[in-house]
């Protein structure tokens, strides 16, 4: 076996103890623009996810090249930190926790500092409903004592809201009527739905009577209906 001199010996040293450099990251060229957008712009709290698509475009108009990397930031729950582009686009999911409110999404890749990075929203649990529609079955009680009052939450959009608290109140110091949920947060189901039991021991024959009822989301959005009891 050949003998090694002092250079050979160094530089076998030198890669024993020197750890390896790592590749940077591949990142847009200076004046790329970022098209940033979210699907859907709304989810539940706790685990609700949207997919958050960059897509990349170098200055001159063209994609930029596959493998670039995009870094991705949140304010509320989490992102992925980080996605390649194929195409020019790059895909992550976000993810919400427990909180609700309004994420901000930013996306950077090569931009100069001081540039402003292009951000989307995403409506994060009990942020979203905009809209309470409340009915009762029956709207009219009489022999059967009691009323099944059904909450529907809406978004901006009309859409059904799921997850979110809704709380049932009635008006004024009633001592005859009651509600099954006691006043505590109920939560709506897919379709964006919620119910209570509303429940009477008022006489008969005394006159008809008229009962509120309210359904408010915890962000305050409310909707109401009234009964009537004979």
């Amino acid at each position: 076996m050949p003998r090694l001199g002092w250079k050979s010996i160094v530089l076998l040293a030198l890669a024993a103890v020197l750890p390896s450099c790592e590749t940077a990251p591949l990142t847009a060229p200076d004046g790329s623009a970022i098209f940033l957008q979210a699907n859907p712009t709304f989810v539940i709290a706790n685990g609700g996810v949207s997919i958050v698509t960059a897509v990349v475009t170098e200055p001159a108009g063209t994609f930029v090249p596959d493998g670039t990397e995009v870094f991705f930031f949140t304010d509320l729950g989490r992102i992925d930190q980080s996605g390649k582009t194929v195409n020019g686009i790059a895909r992550v999911n976000f993810v919400s926790d427990a909180r609700s409110g309004k994420a901000t999404v930013t996306a950077l890749s090569g931009q100069k500092p001081g540039t402003a990075n292009p951000t989307v929203t995403i409506a994060v649990g009990s942020t979203l409903p905009t809209r309470v529609v409340v009915a009762a079955d029956p709207q009219h009680i009489t022999t059967v004592r009691r009323a099944e009052i059904r909450a529907t939450v809406l978004d901006e959009n009309g859409n059904p809201v799921q997850n979110v608290p809704v709380q049932f109140s009635l008006d004024g110091s009633l001592i005859e009527e009651t509600l099954d949920s006691g006043g505590a947060f109920l939560y709506t189901n897919s379709n964006g739905q919620v119910t209570d039991t509303l429940r009477t021991d008022a006489p008969f024959g005394l006159g008809q009577k008229t009962i509120t009822v309210t359904a408010t989301t915890a962000n305050g959005i409310s909707g109401t209906v009234t009964v009537f009891i004979d």
